[in-house]
């Protein structure tokens, strides 16, 4: 035995999909189920969850979805390819920000940035060279 507890991350869920909650119940080993009619709750309960996490793979169990692992716009919730991230609280957003909306850092944008202009090319410097 390696002496590590190994935790299961389970999660049901009743309302509408989450994400998050089928990321950490993947990342952990745990099962993630969605139940759509509420009447069969206690069945689920009972016959997915109530039983040791060895003994899942003999029974018949609804089969896990592919994960989506992709991180979701703060401001949207929509999922993203390509992303900004807070250096702080390293919240994910769709767009460039000056602030955080989550734990209120202010970053310093370049005049380009800003204007949107795309800076190509060599620049000149203070003193006129380039």
């Amino acid at each position: 035995s390696s002496g590590i507890n190994a935790e299961y991350g389970d999660s049901v869920v009743l309302g509408e999909e989450s994400t998050y909650l089928e990321q950490a119940s993947e990342i952990t080993g745990g099962t993630y189920l969605r139940v759509t009619d509420h009447s069969t709750l206690v069945q689920y309960l009972l016959s997915v969850f109530l039983m040791g996490i060895e003994f899942r793979k003999t029974f018949n169990i609804p089969p896990p979805n592919k994960v989506d692992f992709r991180a979701a716009c703060q401001c949207h919730g929509t999922m993203l390819d390509t992303g900004f991230v807070c250096s702080v609280c390293m919240t994910v957003y769709c767009s460039l920000r000056a602030l955080c909306q989550s734990c209120n850092a202010h970053f310093k944008l370049r005049t380009a940035v800003k204007k949107g202009k795309k800076v190509t090319g060599k620049r000149k410097l203070e003193n006129g060279k380039t």
